[in-house]
């Protein structure tokens, strides 16, 4: 397999982000991604003007954050624009799916913030819906916005504490993806950083909250690639966007350390798989995790509950009944509190 890295849920000057498709290029390339994938709200504009495709080392995709009012739906592999304004949740995910794409819940459980939009915030309520493909279960920006509830706090956060603003995954969205998990639903999970490197004056102060090249450090999107790119923006573009539909990739913080070289496998005696992979249950089967670091604390989760855990870079689980296996690795530092770090697709045993 072939591991690369990018960074999902970011806007650009074609919506409400501060910076041009190349400058959110450049600082990609300078945070060392290999893909960024831009989502204007509800537009295409980019990609329309074939500014999609290879800058430099950095592949950039275009899509799009629907729904500008409320239930925001991140859109992916859309030909061109579609018009959702009026449509209800479940409309806005079967017209993408209509339209030969597929989609994220964003940020369900954003809170706002008083000192921010007037406390305008964008959750999502409507939990009947179905044929999405996943949910966002970390979103960096919207995580830190909901914690600033004043401005001393929203300074205090921004300059000297916002790693820890975004420390932790939303547990609401954890808890919520487990259980469509439980239930039997094929649910894939997402993290993003919301990137839009807001900028204005204050007190004579010229204020860049979270620049684009900063955040491409912080939760990032590990995808795994049964070949290697080839350079031609639109090839690789499918693979990117296969490996999301299939659920081969995981989430993590790569602001603790970087985790490439993680791997979620499930093995028997006919066949191999990773995470968002249908693996048929035999007395061999199993399931093994890697952590790039022995400063790990390695879970391996089913219906929401731990089932095994171990503080190496390496377990080994025999299966013993179906259903929905997903893992989760913390970091654990030499002085402190174990932290959240990646979070895998689950690897279903049926």
């Amino acid at each position: 397999m072939y591991e690369y890295v990018g960074n999902i849920h970011v806007h650009s000057t074609y919506s409400d982000g501060s910076g041009t498709v190349e400058d959110i290029a450049l600082a990609a390339e300078k945070a060392g991604l290999d893909f960024v994938i831009i989502t204007d709200h509800e537009k295409l504009t980019g990609r329309l003007e074939k500014k999609n495709g290879w800058h430099g080392k950095t592949l950039v995709l275009i899509d799009t954050e629907l729904n500008r009012d409320d239930h925001h739906y991140l859109a992916f592999n859309l030909k061109e624009e579609i018009n959702t304004r009026g449509l209800s949740p479940q409309e806005v995910i079967d017209t993408v799916n209509q339209a030969g794409g597929f989609g994220i819940i964003a940020h369900p459980f954003e809170k706002g913030s008083p000192i921010i939009l007037k406390g305008k915030h964008y959750p999502w309520s409507q939990w009947g819906v179905k044929d999405f493909l996943g949910i966002e279960i970390w979103n960096y920006t919207s995580l830190c916005r909901d914690a600033a509830t004043s401005t001393l706090k929203a300074l205090w956060l921004y300059y000297f504490a916002h790693r820890s603003a975004a420390r932790y995954p939303c547990r609401f969205s954890i808890k919520k993806w487990d259980e469509f998990l439980t239930q039997g639903n094929k649910v894939f999970a997402m993290g993003g950083t919301d990137a839009h490197a807001v900028r204005f004056r204050w007190k004579g102060l010229n204020i860049n909250f979270f620049p684009y090249e900063y955040l491409f450090k912080t939760i990032n999107t590990h995808v795994l690639l049964h070949e290697k790119f080839s350079q031609e923006g639109r090839y690789d573009s499918q693979l990117i966007y296969q490996a999301l539909c299939r659920g081969h990739y995981h989430t993590s913080n790569d602001g603790i350390m970087p985790s490439t070289g993680f791997r979620f496998t499930a093995e028997n005696e006919e066949k191999q798989g990773i995470s968002g992979d249908h693996i048929p249950l035999d007395k061999e089967t199993a399931l093994e995790v890697r952590s790039p670091t022995s400063r790990s604390r390695i879970r391996i989760i089913k219906d929401g509950q731990v089932i095994s855990e171990s503080q190496n870079s390496h377990l080994i689980l025999k299966v013993l009944e179906k259903g929905a296996f997903r893992a989760e690795v913390y970091y654990r530092p030499l002085v402190g509190k174990a932290r959240p770090w990646i979070y895998s697709n689950p690897i279903f045993i049926i």
